[in-house]
């Protein structure tokens, strides 16, 4: 079994499922002795399964975090758009009006 795309999947998930198949590849060339321990060819062939729902499970997540890494920026954006307005609206009336009037503006009066 070969998963592609190694370095988007996390390292927990990558270095588990590498050691997982290193360990599955060399139970099934010692099957036999190890079947007297319990160890089967579906056991192994289950444990292959999960591995390859481990992947396409992480797959997902990894195209979740792209969206919401893009959602984030576009939001960090707007934030900033915020902001700078609100900077600049607060201006006029700091600008203009004496501290005791800001709150009458809804502009914060911080003394």
């Amino acid at each position: 079994m070969k998963f592609l795309n190694k370095n988007v999947m996390s390292k927990t998930i990558e270095v588990q499922i590498d050691k997982s198949l290193a360990l599955i590849k060399g139970y099934k060339k010692n099957l036999e002795e190890l079947s007297k321990r319990g160890i089967t060819s579906a056991s192994l062939d289950s444990m292959e399964e999960d591995l390859k729902a481990l992947k396409e499970a992480n797959d997902e997540c990894d195209a979740i975090r792209k969206q919401l890494a893009e959602k984030v920026k576009k939001m960090n954006g707007i934030l900033l758009r915020v902001k700078e307005d609100y900077q600049e609206k607060k201006k006029v009336v700091k600008g203009y009006y004496p501290q005791e009037e800001w709150q009458k503006y809804g502009v914060p009066d911080k003394r």
